[in-house]
């Protein structure tokens, strides 16, 4: 299925052609890590978009006008109507269907996410989730693309002096990972252990509401656990956003994470780890209907920022892992 415009996630394609968070996930794979099948459309296919549906010059036309003084949310509001107006070319279309087919086709639940190339212009990582026809998918795929002229997206282009024209939106098509039936947390190493923070549903709860677990990975591991409250979570709502609910007795007395699961989230951890030669923090999710972990994100591990009293006066320090 690899080509100009589709790419599985399961190869090294690079970040300018499929976005930094995609081509993470693709590299995880490569390294033996389970990621949720899918494929990645392309900086080619956005630019094939915007090519066949002649979007270029009414892009040119409404930068001007607002740098002609018209509003900005007019202006990007109008060019975003464009996109979502414009027909997907059969050609990608058809591409677009592919993929999705391999990955069970019409009836099979997935998640289209926005993936930038370079976060520096603000564009927002937009997500629709539980589609499950085609057309949907094709839908979702055209969204993604006009959310790279959301008002902030377009400011902040403006003010670093970043060309809109040279601006492109690749977009991951993913199966979905259901953990709202199940958990999700993070994991991330720490000199010779790693840590892993784990609550029921999707995303993760605040710090104090979380088991916490310390994993010595080896031949005779060691795990720590610290029982948290987990006294909500986060599940779908329809028709595809998000809601917070109380969680049940059972869920708030159990651990969510088994010995042999902190051991395979322990694993992954220290090999993205030597794979991105540096700290990582690696977002994990349990599907509750098959039980199966899956590594969902990974992105560089923020250095909580240390403070240093000295004189009377306060120094702090932060950097990245």
């Amino acid at each position: 299925m690899n080509t100009e415009y589709v790419v599985r996630l399961d190869g090294d394609a690079g970040s300018e052609q499929i976005g930094v968070k995609a081509a993470r996930l693709a590299a995880l794979a490569g390294e033996g890590i389970r990621v949720p099948d899918g494929f990645a459309l392309t900086a080619a296919a956005y630019r094939e978009f915007v090519r066949e549906a002649r979007l270029e010059p009414l892009i040119a036309h409404w930068i001007r006008r607002f740098r002609a003084g018209c509003d900005l949310v007019v202006a990007a509001a109008e060019i975003r109507s464009a996109f979502r107006d414009a027909p997907v070319p059969p050609a990608l279309t058809e591409e677009i269907l592919a993929g999705y087919d391999a990955l069970g086709g019409d009836g099979t639940d997935v998640a289209v996410r926005c993936s930038p190339v370079d976060s520096a212009d603000g564009v927002q990582d937009d997500v629709f989730l539980h589609l499950r026809t085609g057309a949907d998918v094709v839908a979702a795929c055209r969204r993604c693309f006009a959310s790279l002229f959301s008002t902030v997206a377009v400011g902040n282009r403006e003010a670093l002096g970043l060309d809109h024209l040279d601006a492109v939106m690749p977009v991951t098509v993913q199966t979905m990972v259901r953990a709202d039936l199940g958990a999700s947390g993070t994991a991330r190493g720490e000199s010779t252990f790693v840590r892993v923070r784990a609550g029921w549903g999707l995303g993760e709860p605040p710090a104090g509401d979380v088991d916490q677990y310390s994993v010595h990975p080896g031949r005779r591991p060691l795990i720590v656990r610290h029982h948290g409250a987990k006294l909500t979570k986060v599940v779908y709502a329809d028709p595809r956003g998000t809601r917070t609910v109380p969680t049940t007795y059972d869920e708030r007395m159990a651990l969510v994470l088994s010995d042999e699961e902190l051991q395979q989230l322990a694993v992954w951890s220290k090999r993205a780890d030597r794979h991105f030669r540096r700290p990582m923090a690696l977002e994990w999710a349990k599907d509750g209907v098959t039980g199966t972990l899956y590594a969902v994100e990974v992105r560089p591990w923020v250095v909580p920022t240390v403070t240093i009293a000295a004189r009377g006066r306060t120094v702090s320090e932060s950097r990245l892992g």
